[in-house]
């Protein structure tokens, strides 16, 4: 039994539901309001780092400044009386989407779309704020009773004003989500994250992300270089349509992506009712490697948001099993997933940790390797001790 925690005599943690490598995440009781809370809780030896304490600020900032039914929402923050920085937010008790996934397979091409949609527009409703979330991926997707989805994990976002953190060549994410400028420590703007969003649709729709390899480098560089295996090679039953709309999202050019989510919500509606997408699509933006952006897209408006609860029954039903979502909050680090997960089978919990084990260190710095050949590629990697 956890020990339970008064903070600033409001709200009382009862126990712990995840955490990561800059935070933990307890459930609390809000004794005020009398509600359950999530309270994000910094770990004590950030508390005196002052880049830490500045991005779990910011991420408090910048998700409250956001108010949509797809976002996880943030109530509080503050410091405790014993000096711990925490963040009060919205408590959604279902399971994550790749809970979902790694539970029961792929999901219906309907489903999956439909999920798709209220991603979205949760990540077209930060980015009008200028807000980039730059760890787009199921592990972050919380279903929630009624069926619908919600974005969490906000903690290596960056606004997109320029400042000291920012620029930073860091590469925060997850690689198997992590979009090919982000793999390469560019700037990362509204198509990075829509980029991250094809990943999870085509996971969502195969059961597998595009590229596999046995380190986190050598994932970062197959979203450079190499095109995507095509949706319907993998799973036959994929509209042509929808696989059109997955690899223009995964074009390794930012330009070749839509210009917004509205602009993708918009193709998706238009495929929901058999028709063809509007945007062009080829599989020629798939080969060409990343190369320089002129510039970032200026994101457009969100598209109309999609209730799931018809067609999402399973996910309902899977939060309604009370599967804990929560230990992927907390997680600015590379690879850092959820660790323990309520009501998941012991083979779902062996693949999070296996995951959990490729996918670390946390930060790291991907020297530039554009126009360089495979083998001088690998040679300045190795040099960085980035070894492939």
């Amino acid at each position: 039994m956890q020990e339970t925690t008064n903070i600033n005599g409001r709200y009382v943690t009862s126990e712990l539901l995840g955490g990561g490598g800059m935070a933990q995440v307890f459930l609390a009781r809000d004794e005020v309001l009398e509600r359950d809370v999530a309270i994000k809780v910094l770990r004590g030896q950030y508390a005196e780092d002052e880049e830490f304490v500045e991005r779990f600020r910011r991420e408090a900032l910048g998700v409250a400044s956001l108010s949509h039914p797809n976002i996880v929402q943030v109530y509080d923050r503050g410091v405790s009386e014993d000096g711990r920085y925490y963040i009060a937010m919205e408590y959604v008790p279902g399971g994550t989407l790749k809970d979902r996934i790694v539970r029961n397979g792929p999901l219906s091409p309907d489903t999956a779309s439909a999920v798709a949609v209220q991603i979205a527009d949760a990540l077209g409703a930060a980015h009008e704020r200028g807000l980039i979330h730059r760890d787009v991926k199921p592990q972050n997707v919380l279903v929630t009773a009624s069926g619908d989805v919600k974005v969490a994990d906000f903690g290596i976002a960056r606004a997109a004003a320029a400042d000291v953190i920012s620029r930073t060549s860091a590469v925060l994410g997850t690689a198997r989500y992590m979009s090919p400028e982000q793999a390469m420590g560019r700037e990362v703007g509204p198509p990075g994250d829509l980029y991250s969003l094809g990943v999870v649709l085509y996971e969502m729709l195969t059961g597998e992300v595009p590229f596999e390899a046995d380190t986190p480098v050598a994932v970062s560089m197959k979203h450079v270089n190499e095109p995507p295996r095509a949706p319907r090679e993998i799973r036959g039953e994929v509209p042509e349509e929808l696989e059109a709309v997955v690899l223009k999202l995964l074009a390794k050019d930012p330009g070749a992506r839509y210009a917004s989510a509205a602009a993708l919500v918009a193709d998706l509606d238009l495929v929901a009712d058999g028709l063809a997408p509007v945007g062009q699509t080829g599989r020629e933006a798939q080969t060409e490697p990343l190369r320089p952006a002129s510039g970032v897209p200026v994101p457009g408006g969100r598209g109309p948001r999609r209730r799931l609860s018809r067609i999402l029954i399973p996910l309902a039903l899977l939060a309604l099993m009370g599967a804990a979502g929560w230990g992927l909050l907390g997680t600015p680090n590379l690879g850092e997933i959820v660790g323990s997960l309520e009501g998941v089978t012991d083979r779902a919990r062996a693949e999070a940790e296996e995951i959990d084990r490729a996918v670390s260190p946390s930060d790291v710095k991907v020297p530039d390797v554009e126009g360089l050949d495979e083998s001088a590629a690998r040679k300045r990697l190795d040099e960085a001790g980035l070894g492939t």
